[in-house]
């Protein structure tokens, strides 16, 4: 059932751990590359040239750790963040984006197994009330807490932190014609489903994976005219009742969570994964000595 899992989100199972004493060159890049927008590549294997930064600050939202240098992408994710905001704004929400791509894109070492190609967005769960009044500072947006919807040991929702605004900004999220789908924490799929009135078509864009307990993850399809872009089908079915969705609650889950917790524990530096193989343009784009 795990690979069938796998296989039906597009995901590999990578661990969450650095490693030292590795180079991985595409996070040695400050600048993205010249040339006109174009993706090449797919989510987890793939790149982006001429990425664009965002407005770090608009109507609705707020990027976050900007050190990082993370917040590169495709035009149509800076669209989309900007629309979205605009959206919950007067719903008295205001979004912390985080991660994006890096400024070419390209593989992580460990952060990410996809935000290769510009089109995959972090959005925090966590709500300020000095966001709705103000554009933090730099300083502030570097140490913001965490803020979690979901137990990762108990696999289900913290209750005292749930609230249905976060139904509304999933659902506003998913309502995007733009987004193929979005990841989030297994318990907060389930608490949805709880509420017949949410069994509605965008819900099936709404994915279960590991973690994704203090954010979500929005994945855009494939913008027009990137004929190099590669994307994945749009999921369809609701899946509140699916085998695949009721896994996540299994005692095979279990099992595979416990046997995932205790090999962290024991390979606190393990090495990473093997860097995927990418489309040959992103020699290219990764080479682009004009913009280092």
């Amino acid at each position: 059932m795990f690979k069938k899992l796998l296989a039906l989100l597009g995901l590999s199972f990578t661990t969450l751990a650095m490693a030292a004493d590795t180079f991985n060159p595409w996070e040695s890049v400050l600048r993205p590359s010249v040339g006109a927008l174009q993706i090449f590549g797919n989510y987890n294997a793939g790149c982006v040239q001429g990425a664009a930064a965002p407005k770090e600050t608009g109507i609705g939202y707020q990027f976050v750790k900007l050190s990082r240098n993370k917040f590169w992408g495709h035009s149509s994710a800076h669209q989309f963040v900007e629309r979205l905001g605009q959206t919950l704004r007067p719903q008295g929400m205001s979004l912390f984006i985080a991660d994006i791509s890096m400024p070419r894109g390209g593989p992580f070492t460990w952060d990410h197994a996809s935000h290769q190609v510009g089109l995959d967005i972090d959005i925090e769960y966590l709500q300020d009330s000095r966001s709705l009044q103000r554009p933090l500072t730099v300083a502030e947006r570097e140490i913001l807490p965490k803020y979690y919807l979901a137990d990762e040991e108990a696999n289900d929702i913290i209750r005292e932190n749930w609230d249905e605004k976060y139904v509304t900004m999933l659902r506003t999220a998913a309502e995007d014609s733009n987004v193929l789908m979005m990841f989030v924490h297994p318990a907060i799929k389930r608490k949805i489903c709880g509420n017949p009135a949410n069994r509605k078509k965008w819900l099936a864009k709404v994915q279960p994976w590991w973690g994704h307990n203090e954010h979500f993850h929005v994945r855009l399809k494939c913008p027009a005219g990137q004929p190099y872009c590669q994307s994945k089908p749009e999921p369809t079915d609701i899946g509140c009742d699916s085998e695949e969705f009721l896994w996540w609650f299994s005692d095979e889950w279990r099992q595979i969570f416990e046997e995932r917790k205790k090999w962290q524990k024991d390979n606190p530096n393990p090495q990473p994964d093997p860097l995927p193989a990418l489309p040959a343009q992103c020699q290219g784009v990764l080479k682009d000595e004009e913009s280092l």
